[in-house]
């Protein structure tokens, strides 16, 4: 029987997520009065605090250690789960992806001489998070948007062979109109175990990091 309840717990153990009670840090800014209704969710950013070989050598190359990357789609759930934790508490979050503040284009410019014809063409037009600041905010006025989301992850290297490692999760929300803090929450999980996969560990860090927002 002994035998049997230690079995049980080693395999408890192996299939645990979270190691520690998670530690939670918050702060409010000088907006933290204004009333916020309506957000632009920027993409949420990963970093991986570990190295992989890299996948782009060529044959007889010599092994070279790269930054690892964060799973996309742990992270895309993991930016969805922020999104839709936010609107529950009452926040109406909008996507940047969908309000670019103009589609990339190129336009062909066509030169004509006497001797030559020659084409020449530029990029115009940016991604919303890429445009300047006096353009980012006409487009948050038309929008009406009163603030802006960041997210952003970064997922620790493993510290034993049980998967264990720190995940940080920090959500930061600004008003538009100029900037200022509205309020911040980061939350840091240790995590281990075969069910730590990155989505599951995201998951809860995400969580721990929107609980009491508004």
């Amino acid at each position: 029987m002994v035998r049997y309840l230690a079995a049980i717990a080693i395999l408890a153990g192996c299939s645990s997520v979270e190691l520690t009670a998670p530690v939670v840090r918050a702060r409010t800014g000088p907006a933290a009065g204004r009333a916020i209704k309506r957000v632009v969710a920027l993409p949420a950013t990963c970093g991986a605090l570990t190295t992989q070989p890299s996948t782009e050598l060529g044959p007889g190359a010599q092994p070279v250690l790269v930054p690892a990357q964060c799973s996309p789609e742990a992270v895309r759930g993991a930016d969805e789960l922020v999104r839709s934790s936010l609107a529950f508490r009452g926040l109406q979050v909008i996507d940047s992806e969908r309000v670019n503040a103009v589609t990339a284009s190129r336009r062909e410019t066509i030169v004509e001489t006497p001797t030559s014809t020659s084409t020449s063409s530029e990029t115009r037009g940016v991604r919303f998070e890429d445009a300047p600041p006096l353009e980012q905010a006409a487009i948050l006025a038309e929008l009406g948007a009163d603030g802006v989301l960041n997210t952003r992850m970064w997922i620790g290297a493993e510290q034993s062979t049980g998967g264990r490692r720190n995940v940080v999760v920090q959500v930061r929300l600004l008003a538009s109109a100029d900037g200022a803090l509205v309020w911040a929450r980061r939350c840091v999980l240790e995590v281990g175990g075969l069910a730590a996969t990155d989505a599951v560990a995201l998951e809860r860090a995400v969580r721990c990091a929107t609980e009491g927002t508004r």
